[in-house]
Parts: C-alpha cells; structure tokens; sequence
C-alpha cells in the first residue's frame, strides 16, 4: 500500500499508510479512545484491554496473506482496516475495521475498504468474507455503500458476509 492522502464525504481529509510495527503504542491508544459498544461490535466481546500476543499479531503483516492499513488524522491513528487470507484452497481473505467513535459516519471505512481491497488483488484474494453482529448496521453500510455486489446470510446469531472485490468500489471517492 503506497501512502495517500484521501478526502472525505464530509470534507475533511484522512492519511492512508500500511500499518507498521512500531505502531503498537497508536493502537493500543486507539482501542482505549473506542467506546465498549465499538470493542464489542469489533471483536464480539468487551476486549477491554489488547493482549500482548494480539498486538504483536496486529502490527506484524506479510503484506501478502495480512495485511492492514491504518488511517490517520494529525498523525493519529484513528482506524484500521485488516484482512487475512483464510487457509482454504479459494483465494478469499477475512477482513475487519475499527474506527475511533470520534470519526465514525465520514466515510473512513469504505475508504479503508476500497484501498484493502486493492491491496488484496494485488496478492492474488478475489473475495473478502465478514462475520459481522447483526446489530452492527453500519458496518454493513459500508460493505453495501462501497459498490461490492454482497451475499449476507444470516446463521447463528451473525451476519456472514462474502462479496467478491474484483470490482472493488470503483464508485467510492
């Protein structure tokens, strides 16, 4: 992922970059600035604190089968986007976001999604999967909103999501 800087639906303008390892502290910052409902929507649990392990996992990527993209505002990360090829002989990867409640609903994530998405072709993924809360409609929005042609299916109290990215959003800003 090449650094880029992205203006917003909202006017207001956001800095791309692959995640790095010497970001552990910015992320650790930004999980304690998500609210609980956030964490829960995330991760399915409270989370309230990210394990050592975790962490080392989450800065760590191969840019081929993990990969992330952080964005930033004043230097401060405020969201993530992540994907991670799924050990299955199709080339799919499972893909997560976090946004700082602060800077939810300004188009950060179908940002987030679009750049990822490219980041994944360019590695040989032709879909991304979710499992996603069914409470978690914004989420959902922005898989919607971002172009993708989407299947959700709704099986066991989540919404699992697939949707090919070869298209990937090309009506995102």
């Amino acid at each position: 992922m090449r650094d880029a800087d992205v203006v917003l639906a909202d006017g207001g303008s956001i800095h791309l970059r692959s995640i790095e390892p010497a970001d552990g502290p910015a992320l650790v910052a930004l999980h304690a600035r998500t609210s609980e409902r956030t964490r829960y929507l995330r991760f399915f649990s409270a989370y309230p604190k990210i394990p050592a392990a975790d962490l080392a996992r989450f800065v760590n990527v191969d840019h081929r089968d993990r990969e992330a993209i952080v964005a930033e505002v004043d230097s401060n990360v405020v969201a993530v986007a992540r994907y991670e090829r799924l050990r299955t002989e199709r080339p799919h990867a499972e893909v997560a976001f976090i946004v700082e409640d602060a800077h939810q609903h300004r188009g950060i994530g179908r940002v987030l999604l679009v750049a990822l998405a490219d980041a994944a072709r360019e590695a040989g993924i032709v879909r991304f999967v979710a499992d996603v809360l069914p409470g978690n409609a914004a989420m959902l929005n922005v898989f919607r909103e971002a172009g993708y042609p989407v299947e959700a299916v709704y099986v066991d109290g989540i919404v699992h999501v697939e949707f090919a990215i070869a298209d990937a959003g090309r009506s995102a800003p």
